[in-house]
């Protein structure tokens, strides 16, 4: 597959973007194509963009649901996405005084 010579040519030389673009092209003709979706999920990881990360591994996992590979990098993005969504100063109620929470 010269295709995949071609994506990881790219992701070697760091060319993310340009990887990204060749990947959904490729996608459009193959949208359940499993590797792809799992190599564009891994360089969206790289380039934090967590949301479209876990998009594109939550559809490789419906078509491999035992793949555990897949599912701990899934877990990882949602962890990484809940500390992401804390805010710890949404509360001034440092001390945990139940007096004045809301």
């Amino acid at each position: 597959m010269k295709e995949s010579k071609a994506v990881e040519k790219l992701i070697k030389n760091k060319e993310y973007n340009r990887a990204i673009e060749l990947l959904s092209s490729l996608l459009e003709a193959d949208k359940e194509n499993s590797k792809w979706l799992e190599m564009r999920g891994d360089i969206y990881y790289l380039l934090q963009e967590y949301a479209k990360a876990l998009n594109d591994l939550t559809k490789v996992i419906k078509s491999d649901p035992e793949n555990k590979n897949i599912a701990s990098k899934i877990e990882m993005i949602k962890e990484i996405l809940k500390f992401q969504a804390l805010d710890i100063y949404g509360s001034t109620n440092l001390n945990i005084d139940p007096w004045l929470d809301n």
